[in-house]
């Protein structure tokens, strides 16, 4: 359901995002209100994701060597995304709707068909790993005929937490969180928050067991990955 009011978190969050197309109907958009995505400024900052998004997925990985490919993806992501940290690599195609309103953290890995409707933020934490053909959809609609016939629609923010792993094809629906270091199961559909440490499959996607944090993990002298270091 649309929410009733402003969101002054999630405001205040995009307030440093890159090409952010803040007004009134912006505000709206991004706290869950109704609100109509035909209004020039909004119809302005699609048209520019579009834009970028070519730039992404067109890039020709053949003009330079292996070596600086991650470099130049990187920055082609930063134009692209509100905010990008250190680290992070994107498989293309990666298909946005806005772009601006997606934030993901450092040392991520995204693999390709990765789908974002950021009609509200889509925060992704440090070290989050996505597997293929995943949608992030923030996007929402009423039931009612009548909001259609009006073309108003709403949208709630998504949060994936530091350290989890998105299957394959998993779907994710707006005003989710997914808690830290939690694994969501290939094909599954998200419809409801997931808390931290845990492993959740099934459409809908339930719960099925917790783990380890990786502190614990870390003290546990029989983990098979204690002792295992990066090369990068």
């Amino acid at each position: 359901m649309a929410a009733t009011a402003k969101r002054p978190e999630i405001i205040e969050l995009s307030r440093d995002l890159r090409g952010v197309p803040h007004c009134e109907d912006y505000e709206r958009m991004i706290s869950g209100m109704m609100y109509n995505p035909n209004m020039p400024k909004l119809l302005e900052a699609r048209h520019e994701c579009r834009g970028l998004s070519q730039d992404y997925n067109n890039f020709d990985a053949k003009s330079i060597s292996y070596d600086k490919v991650f470099e130049k993806r990187l920055e082609l992501l930063r134009k692209l995304c509100g905010k990008v940290g250190d680290g992070t690599f994107v498989e293309p195609p990666f298909r946005p709707d806005y772009g601006c309103n997606i934030i993901i953290g450092s040392n991520c890995f995204i693999n390709w068909n990765l789908t974002v409707l950021d009609t509200s933020l889509v925060v992704i934490g440090d070290r989050v790993q996505i597997g293929t053909g995943v949608s992030l959809l923030s996007a929402g609609h009423e039931t009612s005929i009548l909001s259609r016939q009006k073309f108003v629609e709403f949208g709630h923010p998504i949060f994936i937490e530091d350290d989890c792993w998105i299957g394959a094809n998993a779907i994710i629906l707006p005003g989710v969180r997914i808690g830290k270091g939690t694994t969501i199961g290939a094909g599954s559909i998200v419809t409801k928050d997931i808390p931290p440490f845990s492993v959740a499959i099934g459409a809908p996607c339930r719960v099925r067991k917790t783990i380890q944090s990786a502190e614990e993990e870390e003290n546990d002298p029989n983990n098979p990955y204690r002792n295992m270091v990066r090369d990068h």
